[in-house]
């Protein structure tokens, strides 16, 4: 009958409405399970238009929500608005947004942007967003952040604050580390205990980045950069880096670090052993 028809179809516009109050909802409280819930197993998620490198489409709920787990690690307060008008199709909802996030790293992300919700029943099946492409790479830019950080407190050799900044099994790799300091030191206390035993080895601890590049795809920077130092002997200490490090709920989880193991073979000299604690 088409009064039942013309019912039915309201009321799949009511859900549609719903369901992205509830998907919009679910990113502000960075909720991960809820937001899972709302998509059908074999959902797609598109975003056509993105900064290079960054892929356009998500295909099936497992990779949604990985995908978005991995920006929440990088959120902090996240504030949301919103508006969902029906379409013609009871199926498909379109919502408007703004979104500003205050970011772990410092600083804050805003955009804003369109979005075509298509359900099936009560989940997403396909989900089209257009956003503002420049202000989006801001996100990627929070592990660079994180990274000039890490190097800045060095440089104030602020080793409570730098400590900060690691997970909680956080673990450093230095496959070419000198004698008489670890190649592998696992977990921020051990991290920061020696680190506290190294740093009074220098006077000055200067570090030129000469790049930091966030990877896309996974939750990786690389950073190259120079260490010119003054030892509290006097001496005078430089080296090449190569580290990448790796992030887990917005904190360091994992730092590996290349460099010329003969020079720093100084700066364990003139201290001793500096991590015997760390084993």
């Amino acid at each position: 009958m088409p009064g039942s028809a013309e019912a039915s179809g309201d009321e799949q516009r009511r859900r549609g409405v719903r369901v992205v109050g509830d998907f919009y909802r679910a990113l502000q409280a960075k909720d991960i399970d809820a937001f899972g819930r709302l998509w059908t197993a074999d959902a797609v998620y598109r975003i056509p238009v993105t900064p290079d490198g960054v892929p356009g489409e998500f295909a099936g709920r497992d990779t949604i929500v990985a995908g978005l787990g991995q920006f929440f690690g990088f959120f902090g307060e996240t504030r949301l608005t919103w508006d969902a008008e029906p379409m013609g199709d009871p199926n498909k909802t379109l919502a408007t947004w703004t979104l500003e996030i205050d970011m772990l790293a410092g600083g804050t992300y805003r955009n804003r942007g369109v979005a075509l919700f298509r359900l099936e029943g009560e989940r997403i099946a396909e989900f089209t967003e257009h956003v503002d492409t420049a202000a989006f790479l801001g996100i990627f830019s929070a592990k660079a952040a994180t990274a000039r950080r890490f190097f800045a407190l060095l440089h104030d050799k602020d080793i409570d604050a730098w400590g900060e900044l690691w997970h909680e099994s956080g673990v450093i790799t230095m496959p070419y580390a000198p004698e008489g300091f670890p190649s592998l030191i696992e977990g921020k206390d051990k991290i920061v205990a020696a680190y506290r035993d190294l740093f009074p080895a220098y006077e000055t601890f200067d570090t030129e980045l000469t790049g930091v590049l966030p990877a896309v795809g996974s939750d990786a920077v690389s950073v190259e950069y120079r260490v010119r130092a003054k030892l509290a002997d006097g001496a005078e200490y430089s080296n090449d880096h190569v580290a990448v490090l790796r992030f887990e709920d917005g904190l360091i989880s994992a730092y590996h670090d290349y460099f010329d193991p003969r020079r720093f073979q100084d700066v364990i000299d003139a201290l001793g052993d500096p991590a015997a604690g760390t084993d």
